[in-house]
C-alpha cells in the first residue's frame, strides 16, 4: 500500500454470493500483510451479523446477490446508516455508468469492476481508507446525469415507456414510428446511458425517475 494516514492492519469483510469469486477475492487480499480478512459471506445476512459483532473497516461487497437476497442498492443505505464510519467498495462485474453512479448515490465509497487486474483491489482498498473515491480509470469523472441529457426527446420517450413497461412494438403503435426506429432509437439511448441491457435499465429506474419527467 502506499503512504496512508491510517495504522496497523486493515480488517476487510467480503460478500459475494459466488464461492468461486469469493475465493478469488480473499486469495488476491492475503497477498498483502496490511490486510486482514474477518470473514468471507455468500449472504447478506450472516454479513452484517459480523459487522455487528466486530469492527470492520472495509465492506467488499458485490451489487447484485442472490434473487432472494437484499438488493445492492438497499444494502449500501442500510450500511451506510447503521456504520457511517464503515467504508464501502463494490466490485461487480455490473459497471454501467448509471449502476456506478447509483451505487456511489447511495453510499458506497469505491466501485472496482470484475474485469479489471485483481491487483487493483489493493489499490481501491487504500483509496478508500484515505478518504478518496476509487473508480476505474474509464469510470473516474464520468457522470450518469451527463449521459442522460445527451438523449434526444424521442430517445428519452423510448426510455420512459420502456420503464413503464411497454415492449418495442407497443411503443412503435403509440408514437406511429416503425419497429426498426424504436429499436434504433432504444439502441442509441442505451449507448448513450452505457447499460447494455433492459435489465440494467430496470435496476436503474428510481434513479432515472427522479432526474424528472420532461425530455432534457
Amino acid at each position: 500500500m502506499s503512504a496512508r494516514s491510517y495504522l496497523g492492519s486493515v480488517r476487510v469483510a467480503l460478500l459475494d454470493d459466488h464461492a468461486l469469486v469469493l475465493k478469488g477475492l480473499a486469495a488476491q487480499l492475503e497477498t498483502s500483510p496490511s490486510i486482514a480478512i474477518l470473514g468471507s459471506f455468500s449472504s447478506s445476512r450472516p454479513f452484517r451479523a459480523l459487522l455487528a459483532a466486530q469492527p470492520v473497516d472495509v465492506a467488499l461487497i458485490d451489487y447484485s446477490l442472490a434473487f432472494d437476497d437484499i438488493d445492492g442498492v438497499a444494502l449500501i443505505r442500510l450500511l451506510r446508516a447503521g456504520y457511517p464510519r464503515l467504508k464501502i467498495l463494490v466490485v461487480s462485474a455490473h459497471d454501467e455508468g448509471l449502476v456506478v453512479h447509483s451505487l456511489l448515490q447511495a453510499g458506497a465509497d469505491g466501485f472496482v469492476a470484475k474485469s479489471q487486474d485483481p491487483g487493483v483491489l489493493v489499490q481501491a482498498i487504500d483509496a478508500v481508507m484515505t478518504n478518496r473515491v476509487y473508480l476505474p480509470p474509464r469510470r473516474a469523472g464520468g457522470s450518469a446525469e451527463t449521459s442522460l441529457v445527451k438523449l434526444s426527446p424521442r430517445e428519452w420517450e423510448v426510455v420512459r415507456c420502456l420503464l413503464d413497461g411497454m415492449k418495442v412494438s407497443q411503443i412503435a403503435e403509440k408514437f406511429g414510428r416503425s419497429m426498426k426506429t424504436i429499436s434504433a432509437q432504444k439502441s442509441a439511448a442505451f449507448r448513450k446511458l452505457d447499460i447494455k441491457s433492459d435489465n440494467a435499465l430496470y435496476k436503474m429506474e428510481d434513479y432515472i425517475r427522479a432526474l424528472g419527467t420532461d425530455p432534457p
